[in-house]
């Protein structure tokens, strides 16, 4: 389990990655970011929840 340090050192690294690669590549970074990090969490079903959190009220209404 992450730190509350290292989670906030590793959120502050992908902001300036985003910023590195300009606004119109960001989407493109944090698709890639996402299927690298579903193939290393390695679990459907575990991969399935996030997704569903991560969605949560941001549904268009």
């Amino acid at each position: 389990m992450m730190t509350d340090i290292e989670l906030d050192n590793l959120y502050t690294d992908l902001c300036h990655t985003m910023g590195s690669v300009g606004e119109q590549r960001a989407p493109l970074l944090l698709a890639r970011f996402a299927l690298l990090a579903m193939g290393a969490i390695g679990n459907a079903d575990t991969v399935q929840t996030l997704l569903r959190d991560a969605a949560d009220g941001l549904e268009r209404s």
